[in-house]
């Protein structure tokens, strides 16, 4: 998935919204639809690693990342991840 950021630097400059700040909140929102889409939304706050998403300043690329486990269960690293019909949300 793909952002503008030609749009985002244009709300920067009409909102007075910091970039980073826009960035933040658009990574925020992707992980939240993307915890939702995925059943893992009553797991956030658990001691097990947590998905993340990094949208990147240079191409608004979005890239959401999952833990990946072992066959015990362990968190061993994580891997991109994009569910079935995410991009439409």
């Amino acid at each position: 998935m793909d952002i503008d950021l030609a749009v985002l630097r244009m709300m920067e400059r009409e909102r007075e919204i910091p970039f980073d700040e826009l960035v933040q909140i658009i990574e925020q929102a992707i992980l939240t639809a993307y915890l939702k889409h995925t059943d893992q939304a009553d797991h956030r706050g658990s001691d097990q690693p947590q998905p993340r998403v990094e949208l990147d300043r240079k191409t608004g690329h979005v890239t959401v990342y999952a833990p990946v486990y072992d066959e015990e269960g362990q968190a061993i690293g994580e891997a991109p991840d994009s569910p079935d019909d995410f991009g439409r949300i």
